[in-house]
């Protein structure tokens, strides 16, 4: 019997969450092999959806620096002294909380469309309510944790615009797709598309939660 979507969806959770836990908590040389590859995936398609475009030499040569740039943060908030761990799971878990809490608001409040060209399916709601889940999960994390050096406030700020900046992420691949008339980057992940469509808003927070760690974070 042929899975629906969703089934898809959930299996293909079911298989990549654990494995991408186990490489993380593994960290060293199977966490470089991984990043690796997903770098490398992404990057396959990039090629795939620019390679018919206009400017394909210039726009693969930014999109392969964003690449490098994104794969560098991961590799180096991993590598941070004994809080690595911690800092990744963090990360990520602020990024899945915007990403769910931007589809509840938006499925329950809707109202005016953030991007209706690109995206027709963002709203503000969704905007709004994604960067307060994004916050909140922050802010909560270091609480049970204890691995920032500020108050919660600005843990719960700091994480507030992380989930502005992953949904600038998120369009900014769906802007991509559009141009090139794609409705998926690629069919890496049943139910789910291409890698990219995946991690679209994790690769833009990475570099700038790194950027914050560095500055005022910790």
């Amino acid at each position: 019997m042929a899975l629906s979507s969703l089934q898809k969806r959930v299996l293909s959770a079911l298989i990549a969450g654990p494995a991408t836990l186990a490489v993380i908590v593994l960290g060293n040389g199977p966490f470089l092999i991984f990043i690796g590859a997903g770098a490398a995936i992404c990057f396959y398609e990039f090629f795939q959806m620019e390679k018919a475009g206009a400017h394909f030499a210039r726009n693969m040569a930014l999109w392969s620096l964003y690449i490098f740039l994104c794969a560098y943060a991961f590799i180096q908030l991993r590598a941070v002294p004994d809080e690595g761990l911690l800092l990744v799971l963090a990360l990520m878990l602020t990024v899945w909380a915007c990403d769910i809490g931007a589809y509840i608001a938006g499925k329950t409040i809707g109202g005016a469309k953030m991007a209706p060209t690109i995206s027709p399916n963002k709203t503000y709601a969704g905007l709004i309510g994604g960067m307060v889940c994004s916050g909140l999960t922050l802010m909560g994390f270091d609480l049970a944790k204890d691995i920032f050096d500020v108050p919660a406030p600005v843990v719960f700020l700091t994480g507030f615009a992380f989930g502005a900046v992953g949904q600038a992420g998120d369009l900014m691949v769906s802007s991509l797709k559009r141009r090139v008339g794609v409705k998926d980057t690629g069919h890496l992940m049943p139910g789910h598309g291409g890698l990219l469509d995946r991690i679209d808003s994790l690769l833009l927070v990475t570099p700038v939660f790194l950027m914050a760690c560095q500055l005022w974070l910790i």
